[in-house]
Formats: structure tokens, sequence, C-alpha cells
């Protein structure tokens, strides 16, 4: 099973309200599509985010498709190493200066991804089975309450209701980081009062503020019970308000953990099985949210797996439930999958992809069908993409 060919398009479609960080509004839905092909005439799917999409499939298209063709598509590991070498120092810094190493890691990801669906298909499973798992609904969370000037936080926590409500969610994220500690406080306060005792409330703060800051936010928000703060702390590469201060993230996330009664989640930005190590050791997380497409795939997911298995920390990977549900249902110490309301978040996946996985009863299905078990929509891909490398 030789790799005959690998096409790459990509698509980024706006979305008709933004949806509000703490850094700022998310305005489009965007996916780099991988599609691999073997000399049997399998064909696999993988999918990239988190870089310039141009960036990540010029990756693909000039370095990796090059390098891979006519080797053996089942051959993940190996062909993940090589991936790697090609595009990465050994300090991680990308070869070519055109490149940032989160597009090095996010083509490395589309290409690993679709040649583990390739793998499951010729196996005939599902890329869970392949792994080992039993295909099952898993737990998921509503993604939601984002961040609108303006809004009062108990039209926020109504808004965030009525989409749980939508799927039978009893777990919702809410977005805080813009503001005080009474801020954050009152929002966390809104949307327990509108969800009740039993539900589960989860805060992300994409990175919002300095380590004592902080702490003085998760201090505000303790009496509401929340399963976890999400991301509180900048990463070495997104300074604090544009200092320059060069702090150990992982150790600053260790010490807001102790400081606080309030679990720490984190590791979607935490890019390779040996940043994530460091995470689980110095950072002392309850839950870590590796994000196989932007961090190079399922073979480095897997490594994170193990290690967090180790260590007993959960895993809550970040984002795209439609790849994720497939492999962290394979892993017993998986308890949350993140799902969106697509219609407002991520307007192409339903059209992109033909029987994307249902949510029900706040849980979302493993198809148990070969390799993710959603099928692509090209027809849709051609008209509204741009095709970088693809069969015309």
């Amino acid at each position: 099973m030789k790799i005959a060919d690998i096409e790459v398009a990509w698509i980024q479609l706006p979305l008709a309200e933004g949806r509000g960080l703490s850094g700022g509004p998310i305005t489009h839905s965007t996916d780099v599509i991988c599609r691999v092909t073997t000399s049997d005439g399998v064909e696999g799917i993988g999918e990239a985010r988190g870089a310039p999409l141009p960036m990540i499939s010029s990756a693909i298209v000039e370095v990796l498709r090059p390098l891979l063709l006519g080797q053996d598509a089942a051959a993940t590991q190996h062909l993940w190493t090589t991936m790697a070498q090609a595009l990465l120092h050994d300090d991680g810094t990308p070869r070519n200066a055109a490149w940032t190493r989160n597009a090095a890691l996010g083509a490395i990801a589309a290409v690993d991804l679709a040649l583990w669906e390739a793998k499951a298909k010729a196996a005939g499973l599902s890329v869970c089975r392949l792994l080992g798992g039993q295909p099952r609904p898993m737990r998921a969370y509503c993604s939601a309450g984002f961040l609108t000037d303006g809004q009062p936080p108990e039209e926020m926590a109504q808004e965030t209701l009525e989409e749980m409500h939508e799927r039978g969610f009893r777990a919702t994220k809410i977005r805080v980081g813009r503001g005080g500690p009474d801020v954050s406080a009152a929002r966390v306060r809104a949307m327990r009062g509108a969800l009740g005792p039993d539900g589960q409330i989860m805060v992300d703060a994409n990175q919002a503020w300095s380590t004592e800051e902080a702490i003085e936010h998760a201090r505000a928000m303790e009496p509401y019970d929340l399963t976890w703060l999400e991301e509180p702390l900048p990463s070495p590469g997104r300074p604090h308000r544009g200092t320059k201060e060069t702090r150990d993230w992982d150790a600053e996330t260790g010490r807001l953990g102790t400081s606080t009664s309030i679990p720490i989640a984190s590791g979607e930005n935490h890019v390779t099985l040996a940043e994530t190590r460091d995470l689980v050791d110095k950072g002392h997380v309850r839950y870590v949210q590796f994000d196989c497409i932007k961090n190079g795939g399922l073979t480095e997911f897997a490594k994170v797996a193990a290690y967090c298995e180790a260590k007993g920390v959960a895993l809550a990977p970040h984002h795209v439930p439609h790849f994720h549900v497939q492999i962290a249902a394979a892993y017993p110490q998986t308890e949350w999958i993140e799902v969106f309301d697509n219609a407002k978040q991520h307007v192409a996946w339903l059209d992109l992809f033909p029987d994307y996985p249902q949510t029900r009863n706040g849980h979302i299905e493993v198809l148990d069908r070969p390799g993710w078990g959603f099928t692509l929509n090209e027809p849709f891909l051609r008209e509204r993409g741009t095709l970088v490398h693809w069969r015309r």
C-alpha cells in the first residue's frame, strides 16, 4: 500500500457573527483539507488549522508530497519522523523561514491523519477500533459563552443554556478574560444560576492573565464549582500585554494550580510530546487538551495519551470533535470532548463532511465505520475552497 498522491485544499468561510475570545473575536471558519490516495485506491482525509492556511498547504505541497510519494502508507511512525525531520530542525524551529513552527506541525498533522484513515480503511476498521478502542458515545460539553461587548452576563448565560438544551448538554464552557476578577465572577455566577447546581461549567481565559492576575480571578470564581479553568496564562510566544518577560510557562501554571481549588486544564498549545510532558510534570494540570489537528496528528497524540495515562492525568482534547472523538474513545482516561454549534462557529463542517457525528443527550457518537466514519463533500470543497493541489 504505497502513497500514490497527496492532495491539498483549504477553505475559509466568514461567520455571520464573531465569537468573542479574550484576545478578540473568531470571524471565520478555517480548515486545510488533505487527501492521501494509495496505490490500492484507498483514500484518507486529514485536516489542519492553527496557522495561515496557505502556509500549511505550501509546506505539504512543496516538501511533504514529493518526499512521501511511493512510501509505505501504513508506516505512520516512520513517516511522521521523516516529515518532522524534513520540516523542523532538532530544536523545533522550521527549516524554511517562510513557514512558522505551527504551520509545519499543521502540515504534518494533516498528512498524518490522512495516513491513519487510509490504514484504518485498508483494515476495514474505524480509527477507534484500529487503536484498540470500543466505539461508544463519548461525554461532551457545549463550547459556548463567548464574549460580546456590552452583553449582560445573564443574557450570555441564557444564550448558552439554549445552545445546551438543543442537544441535551449538561456541561458547558464559557469564556472569561476581559475585565477584572469581579467580571469573571459575574459571568460564572450568571451561568451557575441559569444552569443550576448539577450542571458542569468550564471556563476558558485564552491566555489572558499574568500568574498573579490568574490567581485573583480564580479565587473570585471558586465559589461557583467549576470543572476547570483553561489556559489562563500566556504561552512563551505570546507575552502578556506586550511584555518581554520570560517565564517558565509550565512552572507558573503549576503555581496557579496550587493557589486555587479549581482544576487546571491546558495543552492545546503544547505542540509536542516533550512540551506536554513538561506541562504534566511541572504544571500539575488535571486535564490535558492536546490538539491533534494543530500539533502533529494522531501519531503524536498517541504518545501524549500514553504519558498522561501513566501520570494519572485526564484527556479532554481541544476542538475538531469529528476527528478527536474517534481517537479519544480509544483511551480510558478521556473525560470530555469539546463540541460546538457548528452553524454559528464552524460553518463549513456540516456541508464539508456528510455523516458528521451527531450529538445527543450530551454525548457525541463514535461512528463505527471504516476510517473516520464520515465522507468528504468534494463538490462543496471545489465550489467554496481553494484547490492548491487537487485532482481536476
